[in-house]
């Protein structure tokens, strides 16, 4: 189960790469696209938060127990996002001096590599109570975790950093992932039903409050608001489709 969940961790941990490969490739990214992908994940990260892991949680344990995971989830990614460098990933570069635009994609890329941690955790959670739905959450993770890569490493660039650095330091952001999907493994391999139910509401809370706080605001910053409703649409649908074939 574990080397499972580490394959699964690894490949949404890499799609952080992903994105600073499309920057590296491409040079410049419209606002419009970023908007756009910024609203798909949040689509994407909404249906499967309420549709797959709050209502799976409710099959194994209490609606308060549910609840109170939830609500629990996310208070702590409010306080451990409290601890970080806030994902302020939509700043506009213009009239930013590449130092400060450095600085900004320094702290960007540790706020990410740390986020990526309880992402692996929840991958981790739900592949534990069915093996579908953590292909449905690395699913997620891994649209989430594009976008991402993209606005880590347009500022790097911008800031004067080399394409080849650009690219090992996105990588390694998305290492953090599998290491979340070790700890949730060891933390869940002889957990009861009602424990997973836990689990999973709780990671629910998490995808929720990192979607709400980060991935609409940044798409919103981009203007565009258009394209950022239109991806969210696309993404809930994509992510229904998705369900549908994997018959959760």
């Amino acid at each position: 189960m574990i080397s499972e969940s580490l394959l699964l961790s690894l490949v949404a941990g890499l799609a952080t790469g992903i994105g600073g490969l499309i920057v590296v490739f491409l040079g410049s990214i419209s606002d419009r696209f970023i908007a756009g992908s910024m609203g798909f994940a949040s689509g994407v990260m909404l249906l499967v938060s309420f549709l797959n892991l709050f209502v799976e949680s409710l099959d194994l344990t209490s609606y308060l127990y549910v609840s109170l995971a939830f609500v629990v989830g996310s208070i702590l990614m409010i306080f451990f996002d409290s601890l970080l460098p806030h994902l302020e990933l939509g700043k506009r570069e213009n009239g930013i001096v590449k130092s400060k635009l450095l600085k900004s994609g320094v702290l960007i890329l540790i706020g990410i590599t740390l986020h990526n941690i309880p992402e692996g955790v929840i991958i981790s959670a739900g592949y534990t109570h069915l093996p579908q739905l953590g292909v449905l959450i690395a699913v997620a993770v891994f649209f989430h975790n594009v976008p991402e890569g993209i606005a880590t490493a347009v500022p790097l660039t911008s800031g004067g950093t080399k394409k080849r650095d650009v690219l090992l330091l996105t990588f390694f952001s998305g290492l953090a992932e599998p290491l979340g999907a070790i700890l949730g493994s060891t933390l869940l391999i002889n957990a009861s039903d009602e424990m997973i139910g836990i689990a999973l509401s709780f990671a629910a809370g998490v995808m929720t409050y990192i979607t709400a706080d980060e991935i609409i605001p940044i798409a919103h910053e981009r203007g565009h608001k258009h394209a950022v409703s239109i991806g969210l649409l696309l993404g809930i649908i994509f992510m229904m489709i998705l369900n549908n074939f994997l018959r959760l």
